[in-house]
């Protein structure tokens, strides 16, 4: 996986022009994930904040066992790059009209009368806790996760570069026995198949991380019997598969574009595989985390 900047961009623009070739996601749609993909890129670079003691962090030993570097409520975050990161969003929401941008207007009637504390919303993000973005939810019913993706977004990028800091000199090629994230312990997102040998990395739901885990095993309830798991395609979405665990009844979406010319961008990767969310859901399983957007 490239880590070259310039590669990068070249990778997401390139990316970003087959999804507005693409015939089933709505073009306003397209146009706001690319305008904050692009945005977050920039500001990832940008993120300040304090590196944790290394006494703090889980030794080598035990997170190759399993347990995480860092809890997810106890990562380090660049609150001022989310205040501002989110004030940008929420405007380029506003540019694209209809029920978006009604619901970016009650987000800001909201933040100026002080009946939101974004201040709690991050907190809320942190810690996980999607029931207190339901409950505002409730006040933006066409557009219900409007907050989650806009705190979301805005934390990304901080979130991310405190990754990437935490991980340097972790070993993440070796597969992992537990699906679950060796940063900060969430769950992965999507995942892509990489190399001749056909390498399976996932992408961390929640600080972006890359790491690899076993090829054939659940990355959500780490059940490995072949005859629990399956997967199917849809001949209309090429390049990605659905990978199904009937022992948890969840699903994983997997992008594989080795023969393919076609770039691997993961949070958009997800958003192209949109209709493969739909097909599993029909089929009784169910998503453990949200979408890179937070819906």
């Amino acid at each position: 996986m490239t880590t070259d900047p310039k590669d990068i961009v070249a990778g997401l623009e390139k990316k970003l022009g087959q999804l507005r070739e693409n015939e089933y996601l709505p073009p306003e749609l397209v146009r706001l994930v690319g305008g904050v993909a692009r945005r977050q890129g920039e500001a990832q670079a940008a993120a300040r904040f304090e590196v944790p003691d290394p006494a703090v962090l889980t030794s080598p030993e035990e997170n190759l066992q399993g347990r995480p570097l860092l809890a997810r409520e106890s990562f380090p975050v660049d609150r001022d790059l989310a205040r501002v990161l989110f004030e940008e969003f929420l405007n380029l929401l506003t540019e694209l009209g209809g029920d978006l941008e009604e619901a970016a207007g009650v987000v800001r009637t909201a933040r100026e009368s002080g009946e939101l504390d974004l201040e709690q919303a991050l907190d809320a993000f942190l810690s996980g806790d999607d029931a207190w973005f339901a409950a505002f939810g409730q006040r933006t019913p066409n557009a219900p996760r409007v907050l989650n993706f806009l705190v979301q977004a805005a934390l990304t990028p901080g979130l991310a570069a405190a990754a990437a800091r935490l991980a340097e000199g972790l070993d993440l090629e070796t597969p992992r026995q537990h699906g679950h994230c060796p940063v900060c312990g969430s769950l992965p997102l999507i995942s892509n198949l990489e190399g001749k040998e056909g390498r399976r990395q996932v992408t961390c739901s929640f600080c972006r991380t890359s790491y690899r885990v076993r090829r054939l095993a659940c990355p959500f309830c780490d059940h490995a019997d072949p005859q629990g798991s399956r997967s199917f395609t849809v001949q209309e979405i090429p390049g990605y598969r659905v990978e199904v665990c009937d022992s948890c009844r969840s699903y994983m979406k997997t992008a594989d574009f080795r023969e393919m010319d076609r770039p691997s961008v993961p949070v958009l990767d997800d958003l192209e595989s949109l209709p493969l969310d739909y097909l599993a859901q029909k089929q009784g399983f169910r998503r453990p985390t949200l979408s890179a957007w937070g819906f």
